[in-house]
């Protein structure tokens, strides 16, 4: 766990008498840090690559916390995982809100993955999003003050956490079908919700899951 190494770099630190930095971590903790993360990668003169999977835990949650903050800047992505769908018995509890890929990009689309990877996984972002603002308004106004709309993205959301993100341990899920259980979501929502799909995409893929 990095953050049981950068609390022991922040006691060595003060037992040094060194100046602090940001909560007591020393100022030279993202360099540290670098220093261990940028040991993945390609290695000249050989086949292959190394991947680095680093586990940390965000103290009380905070994802603005030194430690994952400066985390962050230097990975490539993160995968973060969240207490409450843990609570719900989600497996795997990604809260896919928080998380990040700077090289998928780069490896989704036409002749990588399929046409409509990118603009699909846009669309679930901005679905779920809205579908999370709903609960928390709900839970202050109930949801006979929602709007039928509003109604379909609490549903949406329900529906992605238990069908979508929801799988079991043993389950062995093909891109294709996990793009498909995406359009049998989007077909809960109404037709002009769906924004950051193209017209071609609606036309290929939402008709055929419905």
């Amino acid at each position: 766990d990095m953050t049981n190494y950068a609390e022991a770099l922040r006691e060595i630190s003060a037992a040094r008498e060194e100046v602090p930095g940001r909560k007591g971590y020393p100022g030279y903790l993202y360099t540290d840090l670098a220093t261990i993360y940028e040991r993945a990668g390609k290695i000249k003169g050989s086949k292959g690559s190394l991947t680095q999977i680093p586990i940390l835990s965000m103290p009380s949650d905070d994802i603005t916390h030194p430690i994952p903050d400066l985390t962050g800047y230097i990975t490539e992505g993160q995968i973060v995982l969240g207490r409450d769908l843990h609570r719900k018995e989600i497996y795997p509890p990604i809260s896919i809100l928080s998380c990040l890929s700077r090289l998928m990009k780069e490896g989704v689309g036409e002749g990588k993955t399929r046409n409509d990877h990118q603009n699909v996984s846009s669309q679930l972002y901005s679905a779920y999003s809205r579908a999370l603002e709903l609960r928390a308004l709900a839970e202050i106004v109930g949801k006979a003050g929602l709007a039928p709309n509003d109604i379909k993205y609490l549903e949406f959301g329900d529906l992605f956490e238990s069908k979508f993100l929801k799988q079991g341990f043993d389950e062995n899920r093909t891109l294709e079908d996990t793009l498909g259980i995406a359009w049998n979501l989007f077909s809960t929502l109404p037709v002009n919700e769906l924004t950051k799909v193209k017209q071609d995409e609606i036309d290929s893929y939402l008709k055929v899951t419905k």
